[in-house]
């Protein structure tokens, strides 16, 4: 069966399903192509699965998110309810902000982001979640669930996030280490 797009998403929503029945039928790999589409939606050019190795370790990204002067680093957790899964968030949480760190460092050797040009970015980590979660934020990472994505975003279009204490870090700054 083929994966929903974000438009026959919409057209469920109208029909007065909520967002979080829909996608809890889901597998996960459906999950975090729904949650490439949404930022796609909003204007992020999104790559998916995103591997790289930085100090003899290899770190994968669920969705990276890339529109100036911002880099969102998103982990998508299709968790059903469960106990014991606030910490689980929280280790989530804390391991994508490692993952941002190390990403940050080895940047700009990712030429296919083309962000090679940005005098600045803002590297943004989060991890996208099915349901509303006890866990908002833990260590700089912020945990956001699946239906109240696009209000992130928009906060993050914002600004809001960039001003936080997020793990980011500035290319100017690791041009200058």
């Amino acid at each position: 069966m083929p994966s929903p797009s974000l438009d026959d998403l919409e057209s469920m929503l109208r029909e007065g399903e909520g967002i979080e029945s829909i996608v809890k039928d889901m597998t996960w790999q459906d999950f975090e192509g729904i949650v490439s589409e949404i930022f796609s939606a909003n204007g992020f050019r999104t790559f998916r699965n995103f591997r790289f190795s930085s100090k003899k370790k290899r770190y994968e990204i669920d969705v990276v998110a890339v529109a100036p002067p911002r880099i969102i680093l998103t982990d998508c957790k299709h968790w059903s309810v469960r106990q014991g899964k606030s910490t689980g968030l929280r280790a989530a949480a804390e391991g994508q902000g490692r993952r941002a760190e190390e990403f940050a460092s080895k940047m700009q050797e990712f030429g296919m982001l083309g962000v090679e040009r940005w005098k600045r970015a803002a590297i943004i980590p989060v991890v996208v979640t099915l349901y509303q979660e006890s866990v908002i934020e833990s260590n700089g990472t912020f945990v956001v669930p699946v239906f109240k994505l696009n209000s992130y975003i928009e906060e993050v279009r914002s600004g809001l996030c960039d001003g936080k204490e997020v793990r980011a870090r500035r290319i100017d700054e690791w041009q200058n280490q």
